[in-house]
């Protein structure tokens, strides 16, 4: 009766005490949202990093230590930067950039630079994104003061490319994508590398966002052959590490250099697999590549072609059941529109 009694108590002051076991869980928890989410619904993520976010913010009260307290901020700015990527997948960029600034707020005080870079860099590209690419720019140089990592650095080269794409300056694109192919990946951080998955970026991440850049200025043969080495890289990748994500925006991308080149049979074949994917897997970088795509098919060389006229509609009714509209209540989004 004695051992119950002292174990029952035990158990009791345990739950208002932090452990380190409860803090390794959690820390677990975050890790395996990140190296999978690329496997995940966006929506399935959003609701799981939210769980873990709000039992952390729970824990908080609980320890006096300041190493605990540094290990809850971080884990609490980790699962706000997971939160903000898959609220940007899911159509919603005001959240993204809120949760973001969020992640910002909880590392600053503990000042971990390699999630200061991270959000720096994913504020750029929200940046971009909304049309303001002159301020993304801002983002980026201020954040490549704290990248440390080849990962990291090739991160903020492609993003920085994006901007400068987005501002018509393909000479600058280059530029950054030929830094990108410089960086030294063989230099890691706990963030980018350790973690990695959606905090990482890997090759065929930044050869996907190549393609992205040069289709920007009107590049259509560099961003063939951007999009499909992500792709190439992307075959070549495990069943496990393989990103249907990338595969889909790179895909788009691919069919879009291949309609600037007048080839609409070859985009129409390209474009085949995108259409097999389900709602939940429809995020917003994908319908907003589509959009380009749907916008190129009605250019005068192009717009009278009966196989033009057929993937126009075909384009229009992928983009009305998507991953935000399977949550309740989220509005519809056109890519016709």
């Amino acid at each position: 009766m004695t051992a119950n009694d002292a174990a029952a108590h035990a158990g009791d002051a345990a739950s208002m005490f932090l452990t380190p076991e409860t803090i390794e869980l959690l820390r677990s928890q975050l890790r395996s949202l990140a190296r999978n989410y690329h496997r995940k619904p966006a929506a399935e993520v959003f609701v799981k990093a939210r769980n873990v976010r709000d039992t952390i913010e729970r824990r908080m009260p609980l320890t006096h230590r300041p190493s605990q307290t540094s290990d809850l901020f971080l884990l609490a700015g980790q699962s706000c930067a997971l939160l903000a990527s898959a609220a940007f997948d899911l159509g919603s960029q005001d959240a993204a950039e809120t949760l973001t600034r969020a992640a910002l707020a909880y590392v600053r005080p503990i000042d971990y630079a390699p999630l200061l870079a991270w959000c720096g860099g994913n504020l750029a590209l929200l940046a971009y994104w909304d049309g303001r690419p002159a301020e993304a720019l801002e983002h980026v140089r201020a954040a490549q003061a704290l990248a440390t990592s080849g990962t990291a650095k090739l991160r903020l080269h492609s993003i920085a490319a994006r901007a400068h794409g987005h501002l018509g300056e393909p000479e600058h694109v280059r530029y950054e994508l030929e830094a990108a192919a410089q960086v030294d990946r063989d230099v890691q951080d706990d963030h980018h590398d350790g973690i990695g998955g959606e905090f990482g970026f890997s090759l065929e991440r930044a050869a996907m966002s190549a393609g992205s850049s040069w289709l920007l200025v009107g590049s259509g043969a560099e961003a063939v052959e951007a999009s499909s080495r992500a792709l190439d890289l992307l075959r070549s990748r495990p069943g496990e590490q393989h990103s249907g994500k990338v595969e889909m925006e790179a895909t788009a991308d691919l069919a879009l250099a291949q309609l600037l080149s007048g080839d609409l049979e070859s985009a129409v074949a390209t474009l085949g697999p995108v259409f097999e994917l389900p709602p939940e897997k429809r995020v917003d970088g994908l319908l907003s590549r589509l959009k380009g795509v749907r916008a190129q098919l009605i250019v005068p060389a192009l717009r009278r072609q009966r196989e033009a006229t057929a993937l126009g509609h075909q384009l229009e009714g992928f983009g009305r059941d998507f991953a935000r509209s399977t949550l309740p209540g989220a509005p519809r989004y056109e890519i016709g529109s």
